[in-house]
């Protein structure tokens, strides 16, 4: 390199010049090179890059479950080992161990203040599921609304109640203002004036329109808990009276009433007044406010309202608790008298005894290889403990795997038969809405009817013109089908294709005057009639009839049309090929895409086992991210550089991490509870249609194109259209809407580094960029940048 420089430099200027041009061309190429090798790679592995995005991101949420699976299994085998226990008897004793382990955790659970809730809302489901009480007390609170209704609509609309209310003010003006001050009986004259304030409030209530009855109820309620005292303070001290002249003649029912308070309005006002030790001054800076109000305690009780819901309607499933519940009681009424240790200096005892003899019928009976095999077994199984311990990672990786194959199998089947019991009930939902409302097909009809002839539109004459151009078009298409230069052949084609149509067309006329002769003779039209001309398109047996009458029919016609279109198939040999070719194109097309897809989930499923079993302490991409990031910002020579160099490495991969499992745990979070939230409002409401609406709103939270509480048109319109209930149904509708309120806030306030507006934003964003992928892929590149971004200023900062 040294002597071809030489050859074209003469002096150091021009040497050194041609030394950087040439290390930059070297550089150009080699970099050439690894774009070119990356393409390479990247067309090489196309079709699976998606497959492994998919896998490492479902890993990353999948690793803290296969990371505590280790533990939980390393554990058992360090405490058998520590303990010196057989690994034969660790495995027989392993269902009891996590019984009683079970039990206690449930014993534990119904002994605290949490037990007493579920017991509590358990009666109360109970109660309300009996004999459909919840319905009936609806149906009861909408008797009620619409009685107060009618009671506000009297009292503000009726000219002689107004004139009434206004004379009876006027009249107990009065008599108030002849009474003498400090005569008058509080109580007695508070009484007489309860028709003046519901007048007021009636009258002020209608102003509020549709939620006139909402606004009297709680502007009654408002005034009475003030009245009783307790909202607010009675602090108001009464005027001083005036002194009573001793010939006043005082009434027998209008005595002095002494100003006292009652030692029960004493003490409510003293506990209403007092700040109880103990109790945070702010509750919404506390921690247990957040904890209170974050997604998980919705999920959790969400999902606890749909078990008690499940055994309030399942009453033989309260054994999966009983059982438990009643070990536990054993284990603590022997641990309280001692039995267990009773029974163990009873069978120290009983061996002391026996344990010659048991020994000497033990050797008589079992061979001697026998018994050294299970002596074997029992005292030298060190080596396989320690094997083990080894293989735990792998263990767990495939212990998650199956999980995760068993629990996709059984989601496929319980999906698959839900669905298809629901569907039944959707198109028997969808005949019933039909059925029990036939006055609106005949209003249509009617509608459509009047409109025809207010418009001067004669739907005959129509109907005669759309055959007339179909029966051309057809024709003309038949004809096509010939040999241009056979004429006669065309001919023939076209006039079998104009019988056939001329005869479908009589057909179908001499069915609608059959028809309309009929309806004419019978003027009600009965429900069942609605039902069978509904239900008669779709049903089978009656279609084939319908078919096989117009073939038996027109049985020649249709034959001498097969017969010439034969011929001319004969004569169009390639036009067949060409349309076999498509059709095997399409069909292998189908099947590439079915191979691709198997061909995906297994790249899946091996990349998501390899990353699961080569993670040891922690996620093997985010290691790959942070040895990467490390090398990138350089080592130092001194520990304490190094030593930043590591955090700040561990701390973009922290974030990162934290990042994609915010997104992805928020996505499940919100599915799940939408979906245990529709599942529990639906079955409160005792509706035909519970898993296809849960499944439909589950997928509309984890991606929101459309709002999760959209689904409550099923149950809504069984509530109203089918059953009539129209309070439930209002009430329904309420409860549907109501997390909207309180939980996707909570929810999206989880996702760290970013407002919930714009996690919204990037979700939306992610879906009209990806499609449905985009709902994960978005918030994921939001929230990693931002994450990025602050680690960023930070580093700044401490620079």
């Amino acid at each position: 390199m040294g002597s071809l420089i030489d050859n074209f430099a003469v002096d150091h200027d021009q040497k050194l010049a041609f030394k950087i041009a040439s290390y930059n061309s070297m550089f150009v190429i080699l970099l050439a090179i690894c774009f070119a090798g990356l393409f390479a790679i990247y067309n090489m592995l196309y079709m699976f890059l998606m497959p492994i995005l998919w896998a490492t991101l479902v890993g990353t949420v999948l690793f803290p479950l296969k990371k505590r699976i280790s533990q939980c299994f390393g554990g058992w085998l360090e405490n058998l080992d520590r303990t010196d226990t057989p690994l034969v008897v660790g495995l027989i004793f392993l269902p009891y161990n996590y019984t009683v382990t079970t039990s206690d955790t449930i014993f534990r659970f119904f002994y605290s203040r949490l037990g007493a809730y579920f017991i509590g809302a358990y009666f109360l489901l109970k109660v309300l599921s009996y004999k459909r009480a919840f319905m009936v007390l609806l149906s009861y609170i909408g008797s009620m609304y619409q009685c107060i209704d009618c009671v506000i609509d009297f009292m503000t609309e009726s000219k002689v109640f107004i004139t009434m209310m206004i004379l009876y003010s006027a009249a107990y003006g009065g008599w108030l203002y002849v009474q003498v001050p400090g005569t008058v009986h509080k109580k007695f004259a508070r009484s007489l004036s309860l028709p003046i304030w519901v007048f007021v409030v009636a009258y002020i209530s209608s102003f509020f329109g549709p939620l006139r009855v909402m606004s009297f109820s709680l502007s009654a309620a408002t005034l009475i808990l003030i009245s009783v005292g307790f909202i607010g303070s009675n602090t108001d001290t009464p005027p001083p009276s005036p002194p009573v002249s001793p010939n006043t003649t005082q009434d027998s029912f209008l005595q002095p009433e002494e100003d006292f308070k009652d030692a029960t309005d004493a003490h409510l006002e003293h506990k209403i007044d007092e700040n109880p030790s103990g109790a945070p001054k702010d509750i919404n800076n506390g921690p247990e406010f957040e904890a209170a109000v974050s997604g998980d305690t919705h999920i959790q009780i969400i999902f606890a309202l749909c078990v008690l819901i499940w055994l309030v309607r399942h009453d033989s499933m309260l054994f999966l608790i009983f059982i438990p519940l009643i070990i536990a009681l054993f284990r603590q009424m022997n641990a309280k008298l001692g039995i267990n240790e009773s029974i163990k200096e009873f069978r120290r005892s009983m061996w002391e005894k026996c344990g010659e003899q048991v020994n000497y019928m033990i050797q008589i009976v079992v061979a001697g290889p026998l018994r050294k095999f299970v002596k074997l077994l029992f005292t030298s199984d060190r080596i396989f403990v320690t094997s083990l311990r080894t293989k735990v990672d792998l263990i767990s990786s495939i212990a998650v795997m199956g999980l995760l194959a068993l629990l996709t199998v059984f989601m496929f089947l319980f999906t698959a038969f839900q669905l298809q019991q629901e569907t039944v009930h959707l198109v028997k939902l969808g005949s019933d809405v039909v059925s029990t409302n036939p006055q609106w097909l005949k209003y249509a009809r009617n509608y459509t009817e009047e409109q025809l002839s207010e418009h001067d539109i004669d739907i005959d004459n129509y109907v005669e013109k759309a055959y007339q151009q179909g029966r051309a078009w057809l024709a003309s298409n038949i004809r096509r089908l010939a040999d241009p230069k056979d004429d006669e052949r065309a001919n023939e084609l076209e006039d079998q294709a104009k019988f056939l149509v001329d005869n479908l067309y009589r057909l179908w006329e001499e069915r609608s005057i059959a028809n309309s002769v009929n309806s004419s003779s019978h003027a009600v039209v009965s429900q069942s009639d609605w039902v069978d001309h509904l239900t008669t398109p779709t049903n089978l047996e009656s279609l084939k009839g319908e078919i096989t009458n117009i073939i038996s029919s027109n049985i020649d016609t249709v034959l001498s049309i097969a017969q010439s279109l034969w011929g001319v198939v004969l004569l169009n040999v390639s036009l067949i090929s060409t349309v076999l070719g498509s059709v095997l194109g399409l069909i292998l097309g189908f099947g590439l895409d079915l191979l691709s897809f198997f061909i995906e989930i297994i790249v899946f499923l091996s990349v998501v086992y390899y990353l699961l079993a080569n993670s040891y302490d922690r996620w093997l991409p985010l290691t790959w991210i942070d040895l990467v990031t490390r090398t990138i910002m350089g080592r130092n020579a001194t520990e304490e550089v190094e030593k930043e160099d590591v955090d700040d490495g561990a701390h973009i991969t922290s974030a990162i991490e934290e990042s994609i499992q915010s997104v992805f745990v928020l996505s499940a979070k919100m599915a799940v509870f939408w979906g245990l939230y529709t599942c529990f409002i639906h079955s409160l409401f005792d509706l035909n249609v519970i898993f296809i609406p849960s499944i439909m709103a589950a997928c509309l939270a984890a991606t929101p194109i459309v709002p999760p509480y959209s689904v409550l048109i099923f149950g809504a319109v069984e509530l109203y259209l089918i059953r009539g209930e129209m309070a439930a149904g209002i009430v329904f509708t309420l409860m549907s809407i109501a997390p909207l309120m309180f939980a996707d806030i909570a929810f999206y306030r989880e996702v760290k580094n970013s407002h919930p507006y714009v996690t919204g934003l990037s979700v939306i964003g992610g879906i009209y960029w990806l499609g449905f992928q985009g709902a994960i892929f978005g918030p994921i590149i939001l929230c990693t940048m931002l994450a990025l971004f602050n680690v960023y200023i930070q580093f700044a900062k401490t620079s």
